[in-house]
């Protein structure tokens, strides 16, 4: 059985989950994730997997709430046993399989926007455990909508935050904070892990290679994102090839991911799931309607 130890709410639609489940806990590596359903009235939902406890046998699993099934496992109470949870699924992060002494060598920039903050802190959490120094920078709308800021701030060696308003930090993006980063010495970092919107990733990924400074990107909200929406793969055209997120990610060498064909086909995704809701909405304004001549016979068109 996998127990929700806790729920914890962060924000409106935002709460982080403790369950127990020792394997899972015991094998998980920063960058994998978890499928779970929440019980036989759910769907199956995709997960970030933000932190795990081998000791207590625990997983820390971020939760939004934006569909029936996520709103459920985040908000009801009388959910405390899983119906099933399979993991970890995914490949860990890149910098998992470098030896020790590289990594403590290593200068690592994180960059992440919105929710997707959450992946990039189980990687930070990781290299901190190994005595890692890293940086990261955080970008929100407002100066209310970070997540984890204390725990970032409580391991990272520098927290450099953006925001849309300017209500705190540097008044702008993430990818407009590091260009001022790389400016003032370019060669301050040896690797950058971008985490977030496509657009984002791809202002990260083209500004770091114009600095010929190497980068990741992570697609683990991309997976969450088309999990939700039904859509059972989810592929990116990486360096020539067509791949798999789910099996072959979620991490990829950043600068040979083809973005502009991965924000074309986010924009029809949408688009479809757009045309879909209005329909379901057309279909039960129809069925309203014929309720009101229930029993009648419907009368005839001139």
């Amino acid at each position: 059985m996998f127990t929700i130890i806790q729920r914890k709410k962060l924000t409106a639609d935002i709460v982080l989950l403790e369950v127990f489940a020792p394997r899972i806990a015991t094998a998980i590596l920063p960058g994998q994730y978890v499928i779970l359903q929440p019980s036989e009235k759910t769907n199956p939902v995709l997960l970030p997997v933000i932190g795990n406890n081998p000791e207590s046998g625990t997983i820390s699993i971020l939760v939004q709430a934006v569909d029936h099934s996520t709103e459920q496992l985040a908000g009801n109470n009388e959910i405390n046993i899983l119906l099933s949870l399979k993991g970890p699924l995914g490949n860990p992060s890149d910098l998992t399989y470098c030896n020790d002494k590289e990594l403590l060598s290593s200068k690592l920039l994180f960059v992440a926007d919105g929710i997707a903050a959450a992946t990039a802190l189980s990687q930070i959490k990781w290299l901190n455990r190994l005595g890692c120094i890293t940086d990261v920078i955080l970008a929100a709308e407002t100066r209310n909508d970070f997540l984890f800021k204390d725990q970032f701030e409580n391991i990272c060696r520098n927290v450099y935050l953006a925001t849309e308003d300017g209500s705190v930090g540097f008044h702008g993006s993430a990818s407009q904070l590091l260009g001022l980063l790389f400016e003032k010495q370019v060669d301050s970092y040896d690797l950058v892990t971008v985490f977030g919107t496509l657009k984002m990733m791809k202002s990260v990924s083209d500004l770091a290679l114009s600095y010929g400074v190497p980068a990741t990107a992570n697609f683990g909200l991309q997976l969450t994102e088309s999990f939700k929406n039904g859509v059972s793969t989810l592929r990116l055209n990486v360096n020539g090839e067509v791949k798999d997120v789910a099996t072959e990610g979620p991490e990829f060498n950043a600068h040979v991911v083809d973005y502009e064909h991965a924000i074309s086909r986010a924009n029809i995704s949408l688009n479809v799931n757009e045309n879909i809701a209005a329909t379901v909405s057309g279909n039960s304004k129809v069925r309203e309607i014929g309720k009101s001549y229930s029993g009648n016979i419907l009368p005839k068109q001139a």
